[in-house]
């Protein structure tokens, strides 16, 4: 009798094991010798030579002393490395040979690694990307000492200087310093004359943020009192740009405005308040004498420091109690509504305030794509786990505890989860620069989390996202049956149990990419809508220029007025122009020439008890024909509306209605509250989305009214001088700007002429956010649905390949393939058509956070759930058409051999 060899055999039951071949050897000579006594055992018994071969190796599978012998070699191995000296087996050590483990059976496995390793890089990439603007913005503190103990004035927390003053006087639990945001100033005498933007400070601003300058000093006390403010602190980026960063600046004069300044000191590098326009700082220019400029101009926020143990309760009282008392202090009646909602606030929760909702909803999204991607690689390893059921047995038959077998598979699942994180900060990295336009930046000048923080936090993300998704398939792995596992090698040993948790988990992934799309939809619908708006004007052929002499050129009225004219008269002979007029405040444009104002036999509203603020532009008479602003009634200005003649506005239909609603308004009459003289009412001008194309406007602003240019006064109660030329032409645009410049530079070559768009860019510019919001959520939810897609298809093709002895015979007793196929589908559709369900029911949740940036519709738009459904439903039939074809391609004969 010539007895079998079995190397062949063993070699293929320990092949997933990866022995050293020293090991391997021992188990091999142990398992034969064992296979050869059964087999003399049964051809003694009577058996042939072949059934004997047969049985024997079925033994293999199911004997219960398999197991012990294998163990016995473990143990043998294990005192023999003792003996020579080996150290006994340590946690480390163990890791070490698990990630090797890992890293040998993951290259064994390359399209599952990839496609594990891109889902994974796609969710923590997202997530890195928004932590760097997260963290920033609310979570880093602001770059001031002790920024916890910043307030900020807010509930229309604004003062005019004598305000300021009396709360400097009279706070006992704040330091309170004040600021313009706003300003902009010439700064001539070096180069080209340039329009800078900067801010006017009270003179202890940079004591209350304690801020040390990079060179010479801050403001001194007093410094903001008329006749002393003659100083500037310029910033170190405009000392670096205009100045070569000449340290001997400090004391040199600078022409800002027209006015000669000492500079006085640099701002420390990377400054930034009130944001990072800034390039100087001037004192506020406070003159008690002058009562009107001190209690009825130049309302302003203030900021303020906790003095000693102040808490921010004390000063939100105490500001409330000091707005009340300060009404009497005024020249004129205050409504006593302003000074009721005064309160205090953290000062990052002010400067947040705009972008908080959007960075927390934009993250709370990107956080269902890192979701979506931990719910799709724990599908694949529960598959992969279940295709790895016999050598897992057979690790545990050697010896391997329960515990070490989830260890190995979270080692697999973090493993994975590195690999994607790497992956995804690259990502992250190449495409910040799109992201960051996108995104709003941080407020007080702090810049976009980088470097070690970043690598930290995708560090942690990817090692809690590895250990997350990869909980179930361990815990699966370590409760699976070991005799079934290695008696059938897992051809359709798959427990029910982990088919239902996958198909769970691809139900949540439905339902979490059903959410994302949802919304998508939803600001893809809004982004339609504003696109359909009518702004009240034509933008097309419009090219605009903003010409900035210095305010005190219009200190006298008739110089400004005469360059105006005479540039406007130019400009509409040059060649290529159609027509030109001029404005102070563009519509969409940024700037809000608010003014309270009074209207005849019209008391003040109950909820307002103060004078009305109305936004009050100064044009030119040509204004509403080049920007075809409709005249509804009455008549437009004309040039005869001069300054000498009756004064006079046009408003607007929206200020008719609210005002003089079932009366004619021409006629009526508005006078602005410092003013002596009263306005006529001459014409009824087509509304105009003024401040965003969704119709929105300021609280405080209750009107639009147009004065001619020659009648018109700003805040200040001069002639504006920064106007905008507005320019209809078909001509290069390139060509006008410069033919412009040429123009004003002849006139006055101190005068800037910058800030040159169309109005088209600038209707575009306006539907920014929107569209920035609307990108962003739409590239979640494709992205959402490719994982969903794949995770549906998995599922589904599993679940086919394990169906396909139940398949052959439904076949062989005459099912048609059509029938397969449906069977198939019909699974794939459930799978979606579940998640859709949640998906629905949670986005009437969620998506009421989106209110604040839609427009023209509502978060449970029929049409927009209509579309997400159909769009999913496709999803599931692209799923499971391809695992359903092969199903229903299966030849009946070989599936139940095969079995």
């Amino acid at each position: 009798m010539r007895e079998p060899s079995w190397k062949n055999d063993i070699a293929k039951r320990l092949a997933g094991l990866r022995l050293p071949p020293e090991r391997e050897a021992e188990i091999t000579e142990e398992l034969s010798g064992h296979l050869t006594d059964d087999y003399r055992r049964l051809v003694a018994s009577g058996a042939n030579e072949a059934e004997a071969r047969e049985i024997a190796l079925e033994g293999l599978n199911e004997s219960p002393q398999l197991a012990e012998k294998l163990r016995r070699v473990e143990r043998m191995a294990t005192r023999s490395a003792v003996v020579m000296g080996a150290p006994q087996a340590s946690l480390a050590g163990d890791l070490w040979r698990d990630l090797c483990y890992t890293m040998r059976t993951l290259q064994r496995s390359p399209g599952f690694a990839a496609l594990a390793v891109f889902s994974l890089a796609l969710g923590i990439g997202g997530n890195t990307a928004m932590f760097r603007i997260v963290s920033a913005a609310l979570i880093r503190p602001l770059p001031y000492a002790d920024p916890e103990r910043l307030v900020q004035g807010a509930q229309s927390g604004y003062f005019p200087p004598g305000g300021l003053v009396y709360l400097q006087e009279h706070s006992r639990t704040m330091e309170v310093a004040g600021y313009n945001p706003a300003v902009e100033l010439n700064l001539t005498g070096v180069g080209q004359p340039w329009r800078v933007k900067g801010s006017a400070v009270s003179a202890n601003l940079f004591q209350v943020l304690r801020t040390s300058l990079e060179l010479g000093r801050a403001f001194r006390p007093g410094e903001d009192e008329a006749g002393r403010d003659g100083v500037v602190i310029l910033s170190h980026e405009m000392w670096q740009d205009r100045f070569g960063g000449d340290p001997r600046i400090l004391g040199r004069m600078v022409m800002l405005g027209g006015l000669g300044r000492e500079v006085v000191g640099i701002a420390p590098r990377g400054f930034a308040f009130p944001d990072a326009t800034a390039r100087f700082w001037v004192p506020l220019h406070m003159d008690p004498r002058d009562a009107s400029g001190y209690w009825a101009q130049g309302f302003m926020p203030v900021m303020a420091r906790l003095r000693g143990r102040a808490s921010l309760t004390q000063a939100q009282h105490e500001m409330g109690s000091l707005s009340l008392q300060m009404l009497s202090a005024f020249p004129y009646p205050m409504g006593r509504d302003w000074a009721a909602t005064m309160t205090v606030v953290p000062l990052r929760q002010f400067l947040t305030a705009d972008i908080r909702v959007k960075l927390l909803v934009l993250q709370c999204a990107v956080g269902l794509v890192l979701l979506i991607a931990c719910a799709n690689v724990a599908g694949l390893l529960l598959a992969r786990t279940a295709s790895r059921q016999k050598e897992i047995a057979l690790r545990v038959a050697l010896g391997a505890s329960r515990a070490r077998i989830v260890r190995q598979v979270l080692t697999e699942s973090v493993v994975l989860a590195m690999a994607g994180g790497a992956l995804g900060v690259a990502l992250a990295l190449a495409a910040g620069s799109a992201l960051q336009m996108a995104l709003p930046a941080a407020p007080g000048g702090v810049p976009a989390e980088q470097g070690w923080t970043v690598l930290a936090f995708a560090a942690g993300l990817s090692l809690i996202t590895g250990l997350v998704f990869g909980s179930a398939p361990a815990l699966v792995a370590c409760r699976q049956d070991l005799a079934l596992a290695i008696r059938t090698g897992g051809q359709r040993s798959a427990s029910t149990a982990r088919n239902h948790v996958r198909s769970a988990l691809v139900v949540g992934e439905v339902a979490l990419a059903a959410v994302l799309t949802i919304s998508a939809g939803l600001l893809i619908r809004s982004l339609w809508n504003l696109s359909q708006v009518n702004p009240g004007f034509q933008p097309q052929h419009v090219l605009t220029l903003r010409v900035s002499p210095d305010e005190t050129l219009c200190k006298r009225r008739e110089a400004c007025i005469a360059l105006y004219g005479e540039l406007a008269r130019q400009v509409r002979n040059m060649s290529g122009v159609q027509d030109a007029a001029m404005t102070n405040a563009l519509p969409l444009g940024a700037s809000i020439p608010a003014s309270a104002v009074k209207i005849e036999g019209v008391p003040y509203a109950p909820a307002e008890r103060a004078a009305p603020m109305f936004w009050a532009g100064a044009v030119t008479p040509d204004y509403f024909r080049v920007m075809d602003v409709p005249i509804l009634r009455g008549r437009a200005l004309e040039e005869d509306d001069g300054e000498k003649s009756e004064p006079v506005i046009v408003v607007s239909a929206a200020t008719a209605r609210r005002y003089w609603s079932g009366e004619d308004p021409i006629g009526k009459h508005v006078q602005l509250i410092w003013e002596n003289n009263w306005r006529k009412v001459v014409g009824v001008a087509g509304d105009v989305r003024q401040f965003d194309l969704a119709g929105r406007s300021p609280d405080f602003i209750r009107g639009v009214m147009y004065m001619p240019y020659s009648q018109a006064v700003d805040n200040d109660r001069q002639l504006p001088a920064v106007m905008t030329l507005i320019v209809r032409t078909t001509a290069d645009a390139a060509r006008i700007a410069a033919g412009v410049r040429e123009l004003v530079a002849r006139m006055n070559p101190d005068v800037p002429v910058d800030e040159i768009r169309g109005m088209v860019s600038l209707v575009e510019e306006s539907t920014r956010q929107p569209r920035s919001m609307m990108w962003l959520f739409t590239g979640f939810a494709a992205v959402a649905l490719v994982l969903a897609s794949v995770g549906a298809y998995g599922v589904v093709s599993h679940t086919a390949a394990q169906r396909t002895f139940e398949i052959g015979v439904r076949m062989a007793l005459g099912a048609r393939r059509s029938s397969i196929l449906a069977m198939v589908l019909s699974q794939s559709l459930r799978l979606v058509m579940a998640g859709l369900a949640i998906g629905l029911g949670a986005s009437l949740l969620l998506t009421r956070l989106l209110a604040t940036f839609l427009y023209g519709t509502a978060a449970t738009d029929p049409l927009t759930l209509a579309a997400v459904a159909s769009l999913l439903t496709a999803v599931a039939l692209v799923a499971g058409y391809v695992p359903a074809r092969r199903a229903a391609s299966i030849d009946p004969l070989q599936a139940l051999r095969a079995d």
